[in-house]
């Protein structure tokens, strides 16, 4: 299975920024859960907290903010 991921092309100019860094892992992350992905659970004091919330609204994956780590249930 192919993650996806943003393409590169489209920001060579920034660099790699938070943002993209922040969708690359919320790929990863269900890519790496074993099953249908229902929720993302996010870590209260992750970095890219704001924009994995942000992505999983776009993708319809619920979301929590948890003491945990950051990761994928379903």
């Amino acid at each position: 299975m192919e993650v996806a991921t943003l393409d590169p092309e489209h920001w060579e100019e920034w660099g790699k920024d938070e943002q993209e860094t922040a969708y690359d892992r919320l790929q990863q992350l269900k890519h790496d859960f074993d099953g249908a992905p229902t929720k993302l659970l996010i870590n209260q004091d992750e970095e890219l907290q704001s924009y994995l919330m942000w992505f999983a609204t776009m993708e319809n994956l619920a979301y929590e903010i948890t003491d945990g780590e950051t990761r994928i249930c379903g």
